[in-house]
């Protein structure tokens, strides 16, 4: 049996239409219908649960957040796979990133679901948002953040940069001198 409010997005997407009773009711041909079943066996679309931290040392959080999801996909029946990735918000190389964006692209995905927003971009989630709905991909965010204003949001993005850059800073000088001390070491 077909939920109600399939019918409804069914007949909002174009995929079938509907007779009206003189009451108000929606009356559907079992032609459409069949149609349409027999189009979603062709063409399944998949629900992508994508999980993301910005270093390996918060594994524990990936686990926690790949948990989060697949226990939300499972309780709304979604057929789901679940994308990994590790790096920061701020990356748009992520190997997790390329793969959700091509099954986007082909038309493979029906939803995204995130723990949170920054999980899926730190910035440019816009962006994504607007590739999403020009192939009618909705994305779900298990739990949203309170309402921050904008001057919350700003310092929050701020930070979020200078840790990375002062990472990469940081990282970078501290190659340079095991390289210094192992030259030292050697002479």
């Amino acid at each position: 049996m077909v939920e109600y409010y399939i019918l409804r997005r069914w007949e909002k997407e174009g995929k079938i239409t509907s007779t009206r009773t003189s009451g108000g009711h929606r009356r559907y041909t079992t032609e459409d219908l069949s149609n349409v079943n027999k189009n979603k066996v062709k063409n399944p679309k998949m629900t992508i649960g994508y999980c993301r931290v910005s270093s390996s040392d918060q594994k524990d959080d990936l686990k926690r957040q790949v948990q989060n999801v697949s226990q939300y996909c499972t309780a709304n029946g979604y057929s789901f796979k679940i994308v990994e990735d590790l790096g920061s918000g701020l990356n748009y190389n992520k190997k997790g990133l390329k793969e959700l964006i091509v099954l986007i692209e082909s038309n493979k995905v029906e939803r995204i679901v995130i723990n949170y927003k920054d999980r899926l971009l730190r910035f440019g989630f816009e962006i994504l948002e607007q590739i999403c709905e020009f192939h009618n991909v909705e994305i779900e965010i298990i739990n949203h953040s309170e309402d921050k204003t904008y001057e919350q949001e700003l310092v929050e993005d701020i930070l979020s940069i200078i840790t990375v850059f002062s990472s990469r800073l940081y990282g970078s000088r501290s190659k340079k001198t095991k390289k210094v001390k192992e030259t030292i070491e050697n002479l």
